[in-house]
């Protein structure tokens, strides 16, 4: 994901469902969302370590972020709707 305004997207959207799951509140919510910036940032350098598996980790690792992303999302407008 080289789009940073879809990136931020993500991060909201993994942190809602983060804050959702296991019941954060207060900075516990911010290290969240550091958490989840970081390996967004830093996954696909993880993949380029091993260049034969760098396809199949790359997509893995997209289907990861959208499942997750996707249930953030809910949980994201639960929040806004509350």
């Amino acid at each position: 994901m080289e789009n940073p305004v879809l990136n931020v997207a993500f991060i909201v959207a993994l942190t809602a469902f983060f804050k959702e799951q296991f019941g954060l509140t207060g900075w516990k919510v911010l290290i969240a969302a550091f958490g989840v910036a970081l390996v967004i940032a830093f996954l696909p350098l993880v993949s380029a370590l091993v260049p034969a598996a760098a396809p199949w980790l790359d997509q893995l690792l997209q289907v990861i972020l959208l499942v997750l992303a996707a249930a953030g999302s809910v949980d994201f407008i639960k929040q806004i709707k509350n």
